[in-house]
């Protein structure tokens, strides 16, 4: 799957966020190709982790950070990925919800807040972790519902 036209938006939403997705891009490519010539070889854009894995990872380090960042770089997060999950194709949903917020509720069972942003989750995103949730056979706490 190619880099959708809302990873921009999802990436500009947080300096953080953008900075950790960089440099897993640039892990993921290695070392700068060079031509026989020694000069640099162009970047293939597309040359990136599969979205899901770049989802997970973003979601990761947004756990991580969130109690840092202020409360309208975690609203700019959480907005566009509302935005995709109310609004998005139905494969950049199911992106979003196996990538980050299954990545999230995870984070949340080693210790991340989750109820600390959850009313900054609009009611799509908030579905989407209590469908994982019941998906796997977990109890939401009631804070949740």
């Amino acid at each position: 799957m190619p880099t959708p036209l809302w990873w921009n938006n999802l990436i500009a939403a947080s300096d953080v966020l953008a900075a950790s997705d960089r440099a897993e891009v640039d892990a993921w490519r290695g070392e700068p190709e060079t031509s026989e010539f020694g000069l640099p070889v162009e970047v293939d854009e597309d040359d990136v982790p599969p979205l899901t894995v770049r989802l997970g990872s973003l979601a990761r380090v947004f756990a991580k950070n969130a109690s840092g960042m202020d409360a309208q770089e975690r609203q700019r997060v959480l907005g566009v990925l509302e935005k995709i999950q109310a609004t998005g194709s139905e494969e950049d949903q199911t992106a979003v919800v196996t990538g980050f917020f299954e990545a999230l509720l995870m984070a949340a069972d080693l210790g991340f807040d989750l109820r600390s942003v959850w009313d900054e989750l609009g009611p799509g995103s908030r579905s989407a972790c209590l469908s994982l949730n019941e998906f796997w056979g977990v109890d939401s706490p009631g804070w949740m519902r």
